[in-house]
């Protein structure tokens, strides 16, 4: 063997500086400085989850304003239209799409009158045109209208949304009007052509 060579496995074979550093220490330095070393792990592993947690919960939220609005016409068709509709707002910061209304309430049925699913951006509307089947039981009259909205995410997530439909002047006070003219009324539909009476009054004597 050379003497270089001798020089090269000698210098090989030396201990890194880091291993004789550690072996220099006392068992009770080497326990706090591998505690901290475990510490620092965990505290990044804590901000990592939170950045992802707070990623995630904005990446699936969803923000949505509903309100009842009310289209009527008095010529088309002849004797007058009513249509009830459910304005939803997308506040949040995903698409989403809307594939469902349901409501119930003693009088009254509310859904969505076609199937047909409403993509929304955020910061957009849409008018869902609703129908409305009315049974005239007695009791107490409605005060209020809660409905599901169904809603899917763009990740493939179904998310169902309950809210309070506002303002329910307008339909409470239809059915409150028709139910004093029909008392007979059972799941009859109130969003489409006016009803009027089974047998309305002259407009004028004979």
């Amino acid at each position: 063997m050379t003497p270089t060579q001798s020089g090269e496995l000698l210098e090989s074979r030396n201990p890194p500086v880091w291993r004789e550093r550690w072996a220099r220490l006392s068992p009770a330095t080497r326990r706090l400085v591998a505690f901290l070393g475990v510490l620092c792990v965990v505290a990044a592993g804590l901000v990592w989850f939170r950045e992802w947690s707070a990623e995630r919960a904005l990446r699936d939220r969803i923000a949505l304003t509903t309100s009842l609005d009310v289209w009527s016409s008095s010529t088309t068709p002849p004797g007058g239209d009513v249509g009830y509709f459910v304005v939803v707002r997308n506040e949040g910061p995903r698409r989403v799409s809307v594939t469902g209304i349901e409501g119930k309430t003693k009088q009254l049925r509310l859904r969505m009158r076609d199937d047909a699913v409403r993509p929304l951006d955020p910061g957009t509307e849409t008018a869902i045109p609703l129908s409305v089947l009315l049974s005239c039981l007695p009791g107490a009259a409605e005060t209020s209208l809660a409905a599901e909205v169904r809603v899917r995410r763009q990740d493939g997530g179904a998310v169902t949304r309950r809210v309070d439909l506002r303002p329910t002047a307008p339909l409470l006070d239809a059915v409150t009007t028709l139910c004093g003219v029909r008392p007979d009324l059972r799941d009859h539909e109130i969003s489409g052509p006016i009803l009027h009476p089974e047998k309305p009054l002259d407009a004028a004597p004979r």
